[in-house]
């Protein structure tokens, strides 16, 4: 069976960004040294293969043994929004790239924000996984 023809729409934005991507670093010369990207390209894929992937791995099995099946949704939601969240203010939080000199680059207290920002999603999660606990339940009681 042949794919429609509507997903090469899908498709063709993601092949131009990689196109874009390889022309750019090719075409960069001494700007972007080999090495370098070649760590961050390696290092990349090691991480999220040998530490994100068996940690989410992990955290699905604990959750579908120990939540009950209506809350395993909202919880894993929950889990990958703080979770991308974290991984895109950590850079800020660590403060990778900050100069002391430049009180403008880093101008807030990143730490402090991710934990409110994660407690609200959490927070969040955690009422849509006893909702729909409560109407599960609902639903078998009636």
């Amino acid at each position: 069976m042949t794919a429609p023809w509507w997903r090469w729409l899908f498709l063709a934005p993601g092949l131009a960004a990689v196109a874009f991507g390889a022309y750019g670093l090719l075409t960069a010369g001494g700007a972007i040294p080999l090495g370098s990207w070649l760590t961050w390209f390696v290092g990349g894929a090691l991480v999220h293969d040998l530490v994100i992937a068996p940690v989410w791995i992990g955290l699905g099995w604990v959750a579908a043994r120990v939540l009950p099946r209506p809350a395993r949704g909202p919880v894993v939601v929950g889990a990958a929004v703080s979770g991308s969240l974290t991984l895109v203010a950590l850079p800020f939080v660590l403060g990778i790239g900050g100069d002391p000199g430049d009180g403008s680059f880093l101008p807030r207290d990143y730490g402090q924000t991710l934990l409110v920002v994660v407690g609200v999603v959490l927070a969040v999660t955690a009422v849509w996984a006893v909702l729909a606990v409560r109407a599960q339940a609902g639903r078998v009681s009636a």
